[in-house]
Protein backbone atom coordinates (compact mmCIF):
# COMPACT_ATOMS: atom_id res chain seq x y z
CA UNK A 1 0.00 0.00 0.00
CA UNK A 2 2.81 2.40 0.90
CA UNK A 3 4.52 1.64 -2.42
CA UNK A 4 1.32 2.44 -4.31
CA UNK A 5 0.94 5.77 -2.47
CA UNK A 6 4.58 6.65 -3.12
CA UNK A 7 4.24 5.94 -6.83
CA UNK A 8 1.06 8.01 -6.98
CA UNK A 9 2.79 10.94 -5.28
CA UNK A 10 5.72 10.74 -7.70
CA UNK A 11 3.36 10.89 -10.66
CA UNK A 12 1.97 14.19 -9.32
CA UNK A 13 5.39 15.87 -9.20
CA UNK A 14 6.08 18.24 -12.14
CA UNK A 15 8.82 17.13 -14.50
CA UNK A 16 11.73 19.51 -15.18
CA UNK A 17 10.56 22.13 -17.66
CA UNK A 18 6.94 20.94 -17.49
CA UNK A 19 4.32 23.61 -18.25
CA UNK A 20 2.97 25.26 -15.12
CA UNK A 21 -0.33 26.98 -14.37
CA UNK A 22 -0.31 30.76 -13.73
CA UNK A 23 0.39 31.43 -10.06
CA UNK A 24 2.58 28.37 -9.59
CA UNK A 25 6.29 28.49 -8.77
CA UNK A 26 8.92 27.01 -11.06
CA UNK A 27 12.71 26.64 -10.98
CA UNK A 28 15.40 25.55 -13.41
CA UNK A 29 13.46 25.66 -16.69
CA UNK A 30 9.99 26.06 -18.16
CA UNK A 31 8.38 24.32 -21.14
CA UNK A 32 7.30 26.95 -23.67
CA UNK A 33 5.47 25.03 -26.36
CA UNK A 34 8.12 22.88 -28.09
CA UNK A 35 10.93 25.00 -26.62
CA UNK A 36 12.61 25.07 -23.19
CA UNK A 37 13.14 28.34 -21.35
CA UNK A 38 16.17 28.29 -19.01
CA UNK A 39 15.59 30.18 -15.77
CA UNK A 40 18.06 32.05 -13.57
CA UNK A 41 18.52 30.48 -10.13
CA UNK A 42 15.73 30.75 -7.59
CA UNK A 43 11.93 30.37 -7.66
CA UNK A 44 9.90 32.18 -10.34
CA UNK A 45 6.16 32.85 -10.18
CA UNK A 46 4.30 32.18 -13.43
CA UNK A 47 2.15 35.21 -14.23
CA UNK A 48 1.08 34.22 -17.72
CA UNK A 49 1.45 31.09 -19.83
CA UNK A 50 -0.54 30.70 -23.00
CA UNK A 51 -0.76 30.80 -26.79
CA UNK A 52 -1.52 33.95 -28.76
CA UNK A 53 -2.28 34.70 -32.39
CA UNK A 54 0.27 36.89 -34.15
CA UNK A 55 1.98 37.54 -37.45
CA UNK A 56 5.53 36.90 -38.59
CA UNK A 57 8.10 39.69 -38.27
CA UNK A 58 7.34 40.95 -41.80
CA UNK A 59 3.57 40.87 -41.00
CA UNK A 60 2.89 38.61 -44.00
CA UNK A 61 1.98 35.26 -42.41
CA UNK A 62 -0.45 34.51 -39.52
CA UNK A 63 1.17 32.42 -36.83
CA UNK A 64 0.96 31.51 -33.14
CA UNK A 65 3.28 32.28 -30.27
CA UNK A 66 3.70 30.38 -27.03
CA UNK A 67 4.01 33.19 -24.44
CA UNK A 68 5.23 33.36 -20.86
CA UNK A 69 5.69 36.04 -18.21
CA UNK A 70 7.41 35.16 -14.91
CA UNK A 71 8.47 37.27 -11.92
CA UNK A 72 10.86 37.12 -8.98
CA UNK A 73 10.25 39.39 -6.00
CA UNK A 74 12.47 40.92 -3.33
CA UNK A 75 11.06 42.67 -0.26
CA UNK A 76 7.56 42.60 -1.74
CA UNK A 77 8.51 44.22 -5.05
CA UNK A 78 9.14 42.93 -8.55
CA UNK A 79 12.91 42.49 -8.81
CA UNK A 80 13.16 40.56 -12.09
CA UNK A 81 10.81 39.56 -14.89
CA UNK A 82 11.12 37.14 -17.79
CA UNK A 83 9.13 37.78 -20.96
CA UNK A 84 9.36 35.03 -23.57
CA UNK A 85 7.79 34.04 -26.90
CA UNK A 86 8.41 30.86 -28.86
CA UNK A 87 7.21 29.53 -32.21
CA UNK A 88 7.77 26.61 -34.50
CA UNK A 89 5.86 27.07 -37.73
CA UNK A 90 6.49 25.05 -40.87
CA UNK A 91 7.57 27.17 -43.88
CA UNK A 92 7.97 30.35 -41.78
CA UNK A 93 11.37 32.03 -42.00
CA UNK A 94 11.87 34.97 -39.66
CA UNK A 95 13.27 38.30 -40.79
CA UNK A 96 15.71 40.35 -38.63
CA UNK A 97 13.89 42.49 -36.05
CA UNK A 98 14.01 43.46 -32.38
CA UNK A 99 17.43 43.54 -30.74
CA UNK A 100 19.04 42.42 -34.03
CA UNK A 101 18.32 45.94 -35.36
CA UNK A 102 18.40 47.96 -32.10
CA UNK A 103 21.25 50.40 -32.67
CA UNK A 104 20.46 52.25 -29.42
CA UNK A 105 21.11 49.20 -27.20
CA UNK A 106 23.50 49.60 -24.26
CA UNK A 107 25.41 46.62 -25.66
CA UNK A 108 24.68 44.41 -28.65
CA UNK A 109 26.13 41.25 -30.18
CA UNK A 110 24.99 40.08 -33.60
CA UNK A 111 26.26 36.68 -34.73
CA UNK A 112 23.72 36.44 -37.55
CA UNK A 113 20.88 38.72 -38.65
CA UNK A 114 19.65 37.39 -41.98
CA UNK A 115 16.37 35.78 -42.94
CA UNK A 116 15.93 32.36 -41.29
CA UNK A 117 19.15 32.76 -39.27
CA UNK A 118 18.90 35.10 -36.27
CA UNK A 119 21.34 35.03 -33.38
CA UNK A 120 21.38 38.36 -31.53
CA UNK A 121 21.56 39.55 -27.95
CA UNK A 122 21.81 42.92 -26.24
CA UNK A 123 20.99 45.13 -23.27
CA UNK A 124 18.09 47.54 -23.56
CA UNK A 125 16.43 49.95 -21.10
CA UNK A 126 12.68 49.17 -21.03
CA UNK A 127 9.92 51.22 -19.43
CA UNK A 128 8.19 49.25 -16.66
CA UNK A 129 4.75 50.84 -16.91
CA UNK A 130 1.93 49.98 -19.30
CA UNK A 131 2.67 51.32 -22.78
CA UNK A 132 0.29 52.13 -25.68
CA UNK A 133 -0.20 49.17 -27.97
CA UNK A 134 1.56 46.72 -25.66
CA UNK A 135 1.09 42.99 -26.17
CA UNK A 136 -1.91 41.55 -24.33
CA UNK A 137 0.16 38.86 -22.59
CA UNK A 138 1.86 41.63 -20.56
CA UNK A 139 -1.47 42.71 -19.02
CA UNK A 140 -1.08 40.42 -16.00
CA UNK A 141 2.21 42.10 -15.12
CA UNK A 142 0.87 45.64 -15.35
CA UNK A 143 -2.46 44.78 -13.72
CA UNK A 144 -0.55 43.62 -10.64
CA UNK A 145 1.54 46.78 -10.80
CA UNK A 146 -1.64 48.86 -10.67
CA UNK A 147 -2.99 46.93 -7.67
CA UNK A 148 0.28 47.14 -5.72
CA UNK A 149 1.66 50.67 -5.59
CA UNK A 150 5.43 50.74 -5.97
CA UNK A 151 5.59 47.06 -6.97
CA UNK A 152 7.07 47.81 -10.39
CA UNK A 153 10.37 49.72 -10.73
CA UNK A 154 10.57 52.92 -12.81
CA UNK A 155 12.24 50.90 -15.59
CA UNK A 156 13.99 47.61 -16.35
CA UNK A 157 17.40 46.76 -17.73
CA UNK A 158 16.54 44.02 -20.18
CA UNK A 159 18.91 41.32 -21.45
CA UNK A 160 17.28 40.46 -24.76
CA UNK A 161 17.88 37.39 -26.93
CA UNK A 162 16.51 36.63 -30.39
CA UNK A 163 17.26 33.20 -31.84
CA UNK A 164 15.83 31.67 -34.99
CA UNK A 165 17.01 28.88 -37.26
CA UNK A 166 14.74 27.88 -40.11
CA UNK A 167 11.27 27.46 -38.55
CA UNK A 168 12.49 27.62 -34.94
CA UNK A 169 12.03 30.89 -33.03
CA UNK A 170 12.76 32.01 -29.46
CA UNK A 171 12.63 35.60 -28.20
CA UNK A 172 13.42 36.11 -24.50
CA UNK A 173 13.89 39.11 -22.23
CA UNK A 174 15.43 38.76 -18.77
CA UNK A 175 14.52 42.05 -17.12
CA UNK A 176 16.01 43.20 -13.81
CA UNK A 177 15.12 46.21 -11.64
CA UNK A 178 18.10 48.58 -11.35
CA UNK A 179 17.57 48.94 -7.59
CA UNK A 180 18.42 45.28 -6.90
CA UNK A 181 21.76 45.33 -8.70
CA UNK A 182 22.75 49.00 -8.32
CA UNK A 183 21.11 50.63 -5.26
CA UNK A 184 22.21 54.08 -6.42
CA UNK A 185 19.81 53.77 -9.38
CA UNK A 186 16.80 53.00 -7.21
CA UNK A 187 14.80 56.23 -7.43
CA UNK A 188 13.04 58.17 -10.14
CA UNK A 189 9.65 58.50 -11.77
CA UNK A 190 8.34 55.88 -14.18
CA UNK A 191 10.25 56.01 -17.43
CA UNK A 192 8.65 56.68 -20.80
CA UNK A 193 9.39 54.14 -23.52
CA UNK A 194 12.40 55.25 -25.55
CA UNK A 195 13.79 57.62 -22.88
CA UNK A 196 17.53 57.52 -22.26
CA UNK A 197 19.04 56.47 -18.93
CA UNK A 198 22.64 56.67 -17.78
CA UNK A 199 23.78 53.16 -16.81
CA UNK A 200 27.24 52.61 -15.25
CA UNK A 201 29.64 50.86 -17.60
CA UNK A 202 30.55 48.30 -14.92
CA UNK A 203 26.89 47.26 -14.69
CA UNK A 204 26.63 46.98 -18.48
CA UNK A 205 29.69 44.73 -18.51
CA UNK A 206 28.30 42.61 -15.66
CA UNK A 207 24.98 41.95 -17.38
CA UNK A 208 26.59 41.58 -20.80
CA UNK A 209 28.89 38.90 -19.38
CA UNK A 210 25.88 37.13 -17.82
CA UNK A 211 24.37 36.96 -21.28
CA UNK A 212 27.13 34.70 -22.61
CA UNK A 213 25.91 31.66 -20.64
CA UNK A 214 22.27 32.61 -21.13
CA UNK A 215 22.72 32.58 -24.92
CA UNK A 216 24.37 29.15 -24.76
CA UNK A 217 21.49 27.65 -22.77
CA UNK A 218 18.86 29.38 -24.91
CA UNK A 219 20.36 27.80 -28.01
CA UNK A 220 19.73 24.41 -26.37
CA UNK A 221 16.20 25.48 -25.48
CA UNK A 222 15.54 26.51 -29.09
CA UNK A 223 15.58 22.79 -29.94
CA UNK A 224 13.68 21.65 -26.85
CA UNK A 225 16.73 20.60 -24.83
CA UNK A 226 17.05 21.09 -21.08
CA UNK A 227 19.75 23.46 -19.77
CA UNK A 228 23.04 21.89 -18.71
CA UNK A 229 22.90 23.95 -15.48
CA UNK A 230 20.66 26.66 -13.98
CA UNK A 231 21.53 30.15 -15.10
CA UNK A 232 23.24 32.34 -12.48
CA UNK A 233 20.85 34.54 -10.51
CA UNK A 234 20.15 37.98 -11.96
CA UNK A 235 20.67 39.64 -8.56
Amino acid sequence: MRLVLLLAALLLLPLPGQAQAPGSMVEGSLALGPKVLPLPAGPWRVMHLGVGAARTSDQSVPTRFHEAVLVQERAGRAAAVIVARAAQEVAVHWEPHGVCLHEGALARHVVSAVRAALDCRGLVVVAAGRQPGQAAYLDTLHDEGQRRAGWLPPYWISSQFLLSESMHYLHVEYRVAPSVIAPGMAGGAPLAEGARVSVPQALIQQLDGWGVQARSELRRGLYGRQPTAPLPALF
